[in-house]
């Protein structure tokens, strides 16, 4: 290299380039070497030859590499590349004649060939980078001195190095570079290059035979192969151009759409105050005014609910599942149900589903008496569901379900969540209980009367008045209990429904770290709280509380009748409150120790449960059992102490009534009320009483019930308290390309823990293939676990396609990164649930195609139930190899465009590394693999090497075996 750079240095003129001097390569004859430095090359719009607009960023050709000059003077397509240095950088330029007299000598081929290879490389990989033009996963890949011929339907790409092949005049019409690129018909054979970031496919048959890039440069065919690319080039690029600005346009548009979302609801509802009646009662639920008809009714669905939908970027759709997409960028969950035979008869609140017939996706709305209108967002109008046309709707629906804020929830909060669409409901509740209360009045008053004259006054029929009144009061009471025992159902139904889906929402969307602190059964036992506070709170524990706040009615009555016996009445009631308080801390606190003490027995259950068989081969099943009763019987004492606290609570209820009345007459005959009350109104007023003292005692055994809460509350806290990974501030990464940049990070686990990531830094280019290896716990899997998103670098940053991790969406980032860990679970269920998961669009032959790229479809075969064979849990009815073969199957079902291997094929044999080796080759996917057996990893583009969370070596496994150095030393150990 040193005697090239010399002929370079005396015979190319230099050129000083800095930051913002570009220069066009616009001159085919001409090419530039790079001595220092390095170059971002853009491809720029030209108007009468000159740069104009935008520049988009196309590589970046880094120190001792090449840049040709191309005819961009002579393209159809106006396109060129601009060359713009990056900082101070040297270049020289000079013939290309003079390169191809040195590519002729024996001294100087390889060096040029590198340079060419490289040159090539570089072009597909920006063509590559492209959206417009992805990088096919080729069927076929190349080495040099093969001989194919690619087929209709075939796509083939170089394995590694760059390869050429003779395209003959006759024959290169047939041929499709990167999906979409011909080229212009030669005159005259041409060799063209391959490269792994490159594919070929041909619409009709070709034979090709390939060879290296030494030998092809060697060739004028070859240079003429290069230059006939050029408007190839320039055509993928204008393609490219013209699709990035349609994406800008959408993105634009869907910004604007997404600011205006909550002004153009605020103008609708300062409209509503004065047009109550709209023409289309439903067009208030259309938030943002767009074409897109299933967007427009899964608004209209989600209005009711207070839901937030916002429409998805063009570029991020998947589009088998439009709906999935609405609510991944609205962040919201949904679920499919299925419509039964009556449905329309009973309110199961609103949903999305589709008419028959031409597949319009229409709203189903609840209304008032348990019916049903279906609302079409193409026609603006709603029709009425009844039996004659419920058969033209889809039996298959779709429902939303409200998240809670994005901020730290309170118990008030959660009360609100629950209650913000039951306010009929709850008035319902208010007002019967008064009504209820209000009837109850009746009784004491009915009483004295009664006493004081119907009876002294010997009226028979005054008595049936009387009584018929009492009989009344009843009906109306038991009617009003019933009506309030309906809401109250329905207030508990609706608000398990909305609050437990919101937990376990915001669960799922907690960080990886927060799941550090609490076992799996103890995280269970406290998403389940929720639950438990609701059943605590429902049914008779309610009503007891409203009726006791209503019976102040019957307690303001005691001061009509007597003012001196009201106060020795509110004096016990105070006591008995003061009471009460006192033992509802008491048992609080015992409830407290026993719910955590509970959280912990059920988080040590699973985890006893799951290592049965390591107990039984240790021999330590005793040592288990007493683990678990240690925590058990704490567990059961502090909960025995909490029921003796209300055993307590209870004898001092069953005591109260009789010491109250024994006071209340003992005052009664002992001072001058004995004299001032009748018989009847002293009876009246004693039953007033004993409804306001039975109200009391009734709250003061709820608030036992009530009390139980808090302690339930406070595990429930970290759930409710701590913010989700992703938020509204974080933007959707779009469709990833493979670029990854980790940029100085330093991370460790605990504050004042020692680093376990120093300063790393590290670029991968889309493709690449890499391995980390280095002894246990000098960081890989955690560096790993940055990539993911599931920790946090102390200092540093992480890019993926230039786009900052901490400002990403993280669910659409790890949806599009295939992941396989060494220790990965399987789902209990069949083979085929396993592989494509949950996903609506992948089928039988998408799943047989993962597993023959995972090499275990030849082992499904031989089961009897093929891809239905049952998976237990746990996986146990395959062998170590088969689970992790089927875990790699799940991941490359999806064609991820990153993947990252955990010591993921440590159970494989070399025949089956070698396929699942190919197969990821093929996909063209960045891959990351974590490797202890090096003898995996030979085939890897460049492996770094880890030592104490420092990267120590870099370089190729080649490079690497032969320098002195870590490598060397676990490689020689391994060997040995």
């Amino acid at each position: 290299m040193e005697a090239f750079l010399e002929i370079i240095r005396q015979e190319a003129k230099p050129i000083q380039m800095t930051v913002n001097t570009p220069f066009l390569m616009d001159t085919p004859g001409k090419v530039w070497f790079i001595d220092q430095g390095q170059i971002n090359v853009y491809t720029v719009q030209l108007k009468d030859g000159k740069p104009e607009g935008q520049r988009f960023y196309f590589f970046t050709a880094e120190q001792q590499q090449l840049l040709l000059g191309l005819d961009s003077a002579n393209s159809v397509h106006h396109i060129g590349f601009s060359a713009d240095a990056t900082k101070d950088t040297l270049v020289y330029e000079f013939d290309l004649a003079r390169l191809k007299e040195l590519a002729l000598t024996s001294n100087y081929s390889p060096i040029i060939a590198g340079l060419i290879s490289d040159w090539v490389t570089n072009l597909f990989f920006g063509i590559s980078e492209n959206e417009n033009h992805p990088n096919k996963a080729a069927n076929v890949l190349i080495k040099k001195g093969e001989r194919v011929i690619l087929r209709e339907g075939d796509s083939i790409s170089a394995q590694k190095k760059v390869v050429w092949a003779v395209i003959k005049p006759r024959k290169a019409n047939t041929l499709l570079i990167n999906g979409s690129g011909k080229l212009d018909q030669p005159t005259k054979e041409l060799l063209l290059p391959l490269c792994r970031e490159s594919f070929w496919e041909s619409n009709g048959n070709l034979g090709l035979k390939f060879i290296g890039t030494t030998e092809a440069i060697q060739q004028e065919a070859a240079w003429q192969g290069l230059e006939a690319l050029d408007n190839t080039l320039f055509a993928l690029e204008k393609n490219a151009i013209d699709f990035v600005a349609r994406n800008e346009q959408i993105r634009l548009k869907s910004k604007y759409q997404n600011q205006y979302i909550k002004t153009i609801q605020t103008l609708k509802d300062a409209e509503a105050i004065l047009n109550r009646e709209a023409a289309d009662k439903y067009a208030k639920g259309l938030r943002v005014q767009t074409d897109d008809v299933l967007f427009n009714a899964c608004q209209v669905v989600a209005d009711p609910a207070k839901i937030r939908l916002v429409p998805p970027l063009e570029n991020t759709k998947e589009g088998y599942d439009p709906i999935g997409d609405i609510a991944r960028a609205s962040k919201v969950r949904y679920r499919e149900v299925l419509l039964d035979s009556k449905w329309w008869q009973q309110d199961s609140g609103a949903l999305l589903s589709f008419l028959k017939e031409g597949d319009t996706p229409i709203a189903l709305m609840p209304v008032k008496g348990n019916r049903y209108e279906a609302y079409n967002p193409v026609t603006k109008e709603a029709f009425r569901i009844t039996e004659k046309n419920q058969h033209l709707i889809d039996k298959v629906a779709y429902t939303f379900y409200k998240p809670f804020p994005q901020k730290k929830i309170t118990l008030i909060d959660l009360l609100k969540f629950g209650l913000f669409k039951e306010k009929r409901d709850f008035y319902i509740l208010i007002i019967m209980g008064l009504a209820g209360t209000g009837l109850g009045l009746i009784t004491p008053i009915l009483t004295g009367v009664l006493f004081d004259t119907v009876i002294p006054n010997a009226g028979k029929s005054q008595v049936m008045h009387v009584g018929f009144a009492l009989f009344m009061a009843l009906i109306g009471y038991i009617l009003f209990e019933l009506t309030e025992g309906f809401a109250l159902l329905r207030i508990e139904t609706k608000m398990d429904h909305s609050l437990q889906a919101a937990v376990w929402d915001r669960l799922l969307d907690l960080p990886a770290s927060f799941f550090r602190k609490f076992t799996t059964g103890d995280l269970a036992d406290r998403a389940m709280g929720i639950n438990e506070i609701r059943k605590l709170l429902s049914g008779v524990v309610i009503t007891t509380i409203l009726s006791s706040v209503f019976s102040l009615l019957n307690f303001l009555l005691l001061f009509y009748y007597s003012v001196k016996l009201a106060l020795v009445a509110l004096g016990i009631s105070l006591v008995e409150v003061l009471i009460m308080y006192w033992i509802g801390r008491w048992q609080i606190s015992k409830e407290k120790q026993a719910l955590n003490y509970d959280g912990k027995t059920q988080g040590i259950v699973l985890q006893l449960l799951n290592g049965i068989s390591k107990f039984r081969v240790t021999g330590t099943e005793i040592r288990a059992f007493n683990h678990w009763l240690k925590l058990f019987t704490k567990s059961k004492q502090f909960s025995f102490e909490a029921a003796r606290v209300e055993n307590i609570q209870t004898v001092i209820n069953s005591i109260m009534p009789l010491l109250a009345s024994g006071i209340i007459y003992w005052t009664f005959f002992s001072s001058s009320e004995w004299g001032k009350l009748s018989t009847g109104q002293f009876l009246a007023f004693n039953a007033a009483y004993g409804a306001f003292l039975s109200s009391i005692l009734a709250m003061s055994a709820a608030s036992l019930t009530i009390f139980q809460v808090f302690p339930i509350y406070e595990r429930t806290r970290p759930i409710l308290e701590t913010l989700p990974e992703n938020d509204d501030r974080k933007s959707n990464p779009g469709r990833l390309k493979g670029n990854i940049e980790v940029s100085k990070v330093n991370f460790r686990y605990n504050k004042d823990a020692p680093l376990v990531l120093n300063n790393i830094s590290l670029q991968l280019r889309s493709g690449e293939y890499v391995a980390f290896v280095g002894a246990s716990g000098s960081g890989k899997s955690t560096l790993i676990r940055l990539l993911l998103g599931f920790e946090k670098p102390e200092v540093g940053s992480i890019f993926y396609d230039n786009q900052d991790l901490n400002k990403l969406d993280l669910r659409l980032v790890r949806r599009q990164i295939g992941v396989v860990l060494q220790d990965g679970q399987l789902t209990p269920g069949d083979i085929f649930s396993n592989i494509v998961g949950s996903s609506p669009q992948l089928t039988m032959d998408d799943a047989w195609n993962a597993a023959k790229m995972a090499a275990f479809d030849e082992d499904i075969k031989q089961m009897p139930m093929g891809m239905h064979t049952i998976i237990s849990e746990g996986g146990s009815t395959l062998s170590g190899g088969q689970k992790q073969r089927l875990l790699i199957a799940r991941t490359l079902v999806h064609k991820p465009r990153i993947v990252m291997f955990d010591e993921a094929t440590s159970a494989l044999d070399n025949r089956t590394q070698a396929v699942i080796t190919e197969s990821l080759n093929k996909l063209q996917a960045t891959r990351i693999v974590i490797a202890h057996r090096l003898s995996t990893i030979r085939n890897v583009d460049k492996v770094f090497v880890f030592d104490q969370g420092k990267i120590a070596q870099t370089g190729s496994y080649e490079d690497l075996i032969h320098q002195e150095g870590l490598f060397k030393d676990l490689a020689t150990r391994q060997l040995a």
